[in-house]
């Protein structure tokens, strides 16, 4: 499990590389319907699936608080994307343990997004 000790800060925490399929856009489009744009927004949902792969044993009641997204193109059925997850900083402020990540995402070596999450880390 990593600790909010384990933070580096500038260093990378893993990479995950997944191919777009059709059924994630079905998904996408059964939720939020067929005239949904989905740039922000799934991007987003692939960071998140990103970040819970690369970091898939942490502490509970980890609380995220903060996230930002800048995108730079569309995904599409059958793009394979590249999401790199750092750390970006780490401090103790009055007493919480909070953790800043990013994300930098590729589709055949050119920028997708960049996100940026900050949590607060339980342990």
């Amino acid at each position: 499990m990593i600790r909010f000790d384990d933070f580096v800060p500038g260093e990378v925490l893993g990479v995950h590389r997944e191919r777009l399929d059709e059924a994630w856009f079905h998904q996408w489009h059964r939720t939020f319907g067929p005239d949904a744009a989905p740039a922000g927004g799934l991007a987003m949902a692939f960071a998140m699936r990103a970040y819970l792969t690369i970091l898939p044993e942490r502490p509970g009641g980890n609380i995220h608080a903060r996230q930002r997204l800048r995108t730079h193109g569309r995904m599409a059925p059958g793009d394979t994307v590249e999401a790199t997850l750092a750390c970006a900083g780490r401090e103790l402020r009055n007493g919480r343990r909070r953790v800043v990540l990013r994300m930098d995402a590729t589709r055949a070596g050119t920028g997708l997004f960049e996100a940026e999450m900050t949590i607060f880390w339980a342990a």
